[in-house]
């Protein structure tokens, strides 16, 4: 029955994959925010109990109370631009689109941060985050002749090498994070060459135990260990990208390095977290809470008072 379950699961995610890719060559690049913006408030409303707990573990990262009006209102606003940013990405890597379009929907500022960052002929690691879309800032960097290579999962829902052709298409080299020590190795050598490496951080890994457990926005999550490995290993800085906004285009801005990671693999991959922690709650209201890693991930009270009644349980006489 569990793989019953799995099979379901998964073809319906492929179905919902498959509508969404069929929606945006209906609409267009142009027309992707007003189709988010709707099928997001439909998300918002139909899945009330994701809702529900998204606001609860929302207010808690915050630190306002439950039923804060303003929390409601944020992430009805997430829902609304996480909708919208996935229908652009697919738009985006369906078939390129016109470089002037694209400009008028996104601007980063920053790049004398980048100046200054590659100055030793080495590239750098750009952290970004679930928010909005940043895969759209990291096409514009290419635009503007910055070699760019991308990190990403290829998911079982998507079709194979969608993402691959999609970068090809803007001169991006795409870096499967599912390949493990190939992909790091390829990692490696982009930002030895010179190439700046967009890397996302900030929903986990899969499996706590292939990462290194940090409390990230009240829950306790394994984290990727590998940009604080290859920033140490290449000795390249980090920059974080921050989503600032959307008022008819999506702004990022390119911050200053962070200081070089030198401390114990466990310590450089928290400072890493409290990083991409600091950038959502700059912008809480662009970050994809309802992004199904994060959560269905418990609160880290929750995740103790379990182990609690476990050790209870198994301390009762047989």
């Amino acid at each position: 029955m569990a793989e019953v379950g799995r099979w379901l699961r998964r073809s319906g995610r492929r179905g919902l994959f498959l509508a969404l890719l069929g929606l945006t060559r209906v609409v267009g690049f142009r027309r992707a925010p007003a189709a988010g913006k709707v099928l997001g408030e439909l998300e918002y409303r139909l899945a009330w109990r994701r809702r529900r707990r998204c606001a609860r573990d929302m207010a808690l990262a915050l630190g306002r109370p439950a039923g804060d009006s303003r929390i409601a209102a944020q992430l009805r606003h997430a829902y609304h631009v996480n909708t919208q940013a996935v229908l652009e990405i697919l738009a985006l890597f369906d078939r390129r689109q016109d470089e002037s379009l694209l400009a008028a929907h996104c601007t980063v500022e920053g790049s004398e941060q980048l100046q200054a960052a590659v100055a030793h002929r080495r590239g750098a690691i750009l952290l970004g985050t679930h928010a909005g879309n940043g895969v759209l800032a990291a096409v514009r960097l290419a635009q503007a002749g910055w070699p760019v290579s991308i990190v990403y999962r290829q998911a079982r829902m998507m079709s194979a090498g969608f993402f691959a052709r999609g970068f090809a298409r803007y001169g991006i080299d795409g870096i499967l994070a599912n390949e493990g020590l190939r992909a790091y190795g390829r990692m490696l050598e982009a930002v030895k060459g010179g190439r700046l490496l967009f890397v996302t951080m900030d929903q986990g890994v899969k499996n706590a135990a292939d990462g290194v457990v940090v409390r990230f926005l009240g829950k306790d999550m394994g984290m990727p260990a590998g940009p604080a490995l290859l920033a140490r290993h290449a000795r390249v800085p980090v920059l974080p990208v921050l989503a600032t906004g959307y008022d008819g285009a999506w702004r990022f801005r390119i911050e200053p390095p962070l200081p070089a990671l030198s401390g114990p693999v466990a310590a450089d991959v928290e400072r890493l977290a409290r990083t991409s922690e600091r950038q959502v709650l700059l912008h809480p209201e662009l970050w994809s809470w309802h992004h199904r890693r994060w959560c269905k991930h418990p609160l880290a009270h929750e995740t103790m008072q379990q182990g609690e009644k476990e050790d209870t349980i198994r301390a009762l006489p047989r």
